[in-house]
């Protein structure tokens, strides 16, 4: 048995690698068949070279799949109409809320149905003293015209603001 240096193992092992990546990757080409004059360095580099090209492809397409999501979803937007409020409930103020003067803005993130009831509430800001639960249950009871995609009614989800200020008085 012939003994094999460190040097020639490590170049064996690269090649070997190579190949087994350029295959797991589909690409063949003749720089990367084994043949007796090729080194190890010359298989690795095609190895590597082929692993730049696979990335760049990938790269690639994922702009160009950005790029058309981007497109369809101008397109949408351009076609589409937001909902908009025809009916509204103006929430109750709390009595414990008035005295201790609380007053600021409750943000809500709505989901309104094709046929233009709120479906869903979720609370993204909120007030103390029963603010947050007044605003809800106020908008719980808003009706909308749907929005629309193409002329279809669509469920969306919708922003709401529900400002709660006291008057001179309050």
């Amino acid at each position: 048995m012939t003994a094999v240096s460190p040097a020639s193992l490590n170049r064996i092992v690269g090649a070997v690698l190579a190949l087994a990546v350029a295959f797991t990757l589909g690409f063949v080409v003749r720089s990367q068949l084994p043949v007796e004059r090729e080194s190890g360095e010359a298989l690795e580099a095609a190895a590597i070279e082929v692993l730049r090209d696979a990335a760049e492809e990938r790269q690639s397409a994922a702009r160009e799949a950005a790029s058309a999501a981007r497109a369809r979803h101008s397109m949408m937007l351009a076609e589409s109409n937001r909902p908009v409020k025809i009916h509204d409930v103006a929430p109750q103020y709390p009595d414990v809320a008035r005295e201790a003067r609380v007053q600021g803005v409750v943000i809500l993130k709505t989901l309104i149905d094709d046929e233009g009831n709120v479906a869903d509430i979720e609370v993204l800001k909120s007030l103390p003293m029963g603010l947050s639960e007044a605003a809800v249950d106020a908008v719980k009871q808003w009706k909308f015209e749907p929005a629309t995609v193409d002329g279809t009614p669509v469920p969306t989800n919708h922003h709401v603001t529900v400002n709660f200020r006291l008057g001179e008085l309050g």
